[in-house]
């Protein structure tokens, strides 16, 4: 290694000021970053100043040693040097945690700290993190994994600064506890619960009005059941919201933002207001089991409308329920940019001649771009979708395809060939190969 600089082998890493190299190591882990320390004699306390510690303790013999070095590095630098704060742990049980305890009560008390994460991925964690949050006014991003949260004074917790909170497997003790962390956060920003099979929250209150994207996953898909029932929103500045694996029978939007994007894959009560909400929506992902449910509630209210709707995604069987598209685009008068997920389903063996036979062409004249997402397959049956689109039409720009090169050979000779020179309703579409 050179030391003079432009010579051949030169540490350029080396010759950074402190400061970058710092912002550096806080891409590692505390172990990782104390290892760069036999690169140099300037490398050698450099890890001491980097104001993050990303800690896991089954890298300590026992819990004293890892509370042990947590004190020595903030004696070190002073309490108030800390920024972030990141501990994965394996303990389960509520004796080995009383010592963590008083560490993060430490770290969060004496520190001004912005950015807290705790994970546990040994069985849940039992901490009393509410009592520790209720004095953290600097906190900025709060992420926890596999923790149960005592109970606490709802009204003795306040995060002035929290923007990002992500809890997934979070138990809660109550109903309220939930609803008073989140509204107890004036500038929170962006919101992900994922529910554990343990939890016992039956109304979720989502209170914000800052909020701009929230995330709610079941987060054991396998169980059929799950114990929250009710979610009521009021979230004037939502953006965006997406529902992973959940099934309600009451989801209620007091307030939303006309411009929020939805991302769903949930089941939901026929009886549930939630369409009355989406049906404002104007960007919409929708899952198959979703489409499904939609296109039943359209069935028994075929008055209802997306007109607002200018943006659709969506999964769908191509060969077996095929009278689910023309009631989607029957109730989307606006729709300008259509994806399309394609699925097979090989219990049916036709369906899609049919599914033509049902799609009149006045259905589709506000479209203005089609994507199907899914490869072309070697029966290429989603070409005959594609040349509906193309004749029928008359605002459409451009269609995306991507070609299955592995199925590419199977397809009848000039087939690809015969789609790209078939009429088209609009001379200005364009076809794009991917």
């Amino acid at each position: 290694m050179q030391g003079r600089s432009g010579t051949s082998g030169e540490d350029r890493i080396s010759i950074l000021p402190e400061s970058l190299l710092c912002h550096i190591l806080t891409f590692l882990t505390t172990k990782e970053s104390i290892r760069t320390s036999v690169l140099s004699s300037r490398w050698r306390h450099l890890w001491l100043w980097v104001p993050i510690l990303d800690l896991d303790n089954s890298d300590f013999s026992e819990d004293n040693t890892c509370l042990s070095f947590i004190d020595k590095f903030l004696n070190f630098q002073g309490e108030s040097y800390l920024r972030g704060f990141k501990l994965n742990t394996d303990h389960n049980d509520h004796e080995s945690n009383s010592s963590v305890d008083a560490c993060l009560m430490r770290v969060v008390n004496k520190c001004k700290i912005q950015h807290f994460e705790i994970k546990s991925y040994f069985g849940f964690c039992y901490l009393e993190i509410p009592l520790i949050l209720s004095v953290c006014d600097t906190l900025v991003s709060l992420k926890l994994t596999f923790v149960i949260m005592s109970d606490y004074d709802h009204q003795s917790c306040s995060l002035p600064c929290l923007k990002t909170l992500h809890l997934e497997k979070v138990v809660f003790p109550s109903d309220e506890a939930a609803e008073a962390l989140i509204s107890t956060s004036p500038v929170l920003k962006d919101l992900k619960m994922s529910q554990s099979r343990y939890d016992s929250l039956q109304i979720l209150r989502v209170s914000s009005k800052s909020l701009k994207s929230f995330t709610l996953e079941r987060a054991d898909p396998g169980r059929v059941e799950n114990s929250l029932d009710t979610v009521v929103m009021d979230t004037p500045s939502l953006e965006c919201l997406n529902l992973i694996d959940y099934q309600y029978t009451s989801f209620e939007i007091v307030s939303m933002s006309e411009t929020v994007k939805f991302d769903i894959d949930a089941v939901l009560s026929i009886t549930c207001n939630f369409l009355t909400f989406v049906s404002h929506a104007r960007d919409m992902t929708i899952s198959r089991r979703t489409l499904e449910f939609i296109y039943y509630h359209l069935e028994i209210n075929r008055r209802s409308k997306f007109h607002g709707l200018a943006r659709l995604r969506a999964t769908m069987f191509l060969n077996s329920s095929p009278e689910m598209l023309p009631v989607i685009l029957e109730a989307c008068p606006n729709l300008k940019h259509l994806t399309l997920e394609l699925v097979h389903d090989f219990l049916v063996t036709e369906g899609t001649s049919r599914l033509l036979s049902l799609l009149p062409p006045s259905l589709i004249s506000s479209l203005e771009s089609v994507e199907i997402e899914s490869p072309i397959t070697d029966k290429a049956t989603e070409l005959e979708l594609v040349r509906y689109f193309l004749e029928n039409s008359t605002a459409l720009k451009k269609i995306v395809l991507r070609l299955n090169h592995s199925c590419r050979k199977k397809h009848k000779p000039g087939l690809l060939k015969q789609l790209f020179e078939s009429p088209r309703c609009s001379r200005l579409c364009q076809f794009v190969n991917l």
